[in-house]
């Protein structure tokens, strides 16, 4: 056994982490070659633990991203930043599938999940040392 399709499939249905948090200041958008967006993920944290997670896709994204996508938010959440950036890709794997490793078909979309997951911390790291550099108290916006 390997990938839990079933599991796959109700994250899916469920929308489990469905929809990127308003202002959010972590997130990384993934474009097709014509610059239209296909992918969002991004989280918002308060005192650098995050507090909210979302993603969108274009219709045409495929399943087995969306699900890793939908398994990232829920694992990342509640998470400090580095802790979830530090997340590793047999850590998504062992979500989404009944014994810890995923079909090679599949493991591409828990790579593209994690690669956006990276990103959005940078985005984050960003926002965070520019505000921290024109000496704003912040620590998020959730």
């Amino acid at each position: 056994m390997a990938t839990d399709a079933e599991k796959m499939i109700r994250l899916i249905q469920d929308r489990t982490g469905w929809g990127v948090p308003e202002n959010a200041p972590g997130v990384c958008t993934i474009q097709d070659e014509d610059g239209s967006p296909m992918i969002r993920l991004g989280f918002d944290a308060h005192r650098d633990y995050i507090t909210v997670m979302g993603y969108e896709a274009a219709p045409q994204v495929s399943a087995d991203i969306c699900a890793a996508l939908a398994a990232l938010c829920t694992i990342a959440v509640n998470k400090p930043v580095m802790a979830a950036y530090n997340l590793k890709s047999e850590d998504l794997a062992a979500e989404l599938s009944d014994d810890g490793h995923m079909d090679a078909a599949n493991q591409v979309a828990v790579e593209l999940a994690m690669a956006a997951l990276k990103e959005a911390v940078k985005v984050y790291a960003k926002v965070y040392t520019d505000k921290k550099a024109e000496g704003e108290e912040w620590h998020g916006n959730a």
